[in-house]
């Protein structure tokens, strides 16, 4: 049960849109990029939920990761983890700003 807990947290926490842009926001953009996703732009305050939300909204794409349950449960961890790390994002919206998306050409 242990391993079987393990196992869910490393796989949530490896495509937590929480680290993901908190570590690499250029990187999370091209992601966004990269997949036609609609937003403009990420806001570095709830960043990791608004990275989930931006992730369903665009075309549709196939794999594991892509499914519904799981970037809604994406979602939520990450809106908590955004939430513990709040003072830290006000600051890098104050200092930074937002992180552009530039959509690719098709």
């Amino acid at each position: 049960m242990k391993q079987w807990i393990a196992a869910c947290l490393i796989t949530t926490l490896s495509g937590c849109g929480t680290i993901i842009t908190l570590y690499n926001g250029p990187g999370a953009a091209d992601n966004l990029a990269g997949w036609h996703s609609y937003c403009s732009q990420i806001p570095r305050v709830y960043s990791g939920f608004a990275y989930g939300y931006c992730t369903m909204d665009a075309p549709e794409r196939y794999g594991v990761h892509d499914s519904a349950p799981i970037a809604a449960a994406d979602m939520l961890l990450s809106g908590i983890a955004d939430t513990l790390v709040l003072p830290y994002t006000i600051y890098q919206q104050n200092e930074l700003g937002v992180i552009p998306v530039k959509r690719k050409q098709r």
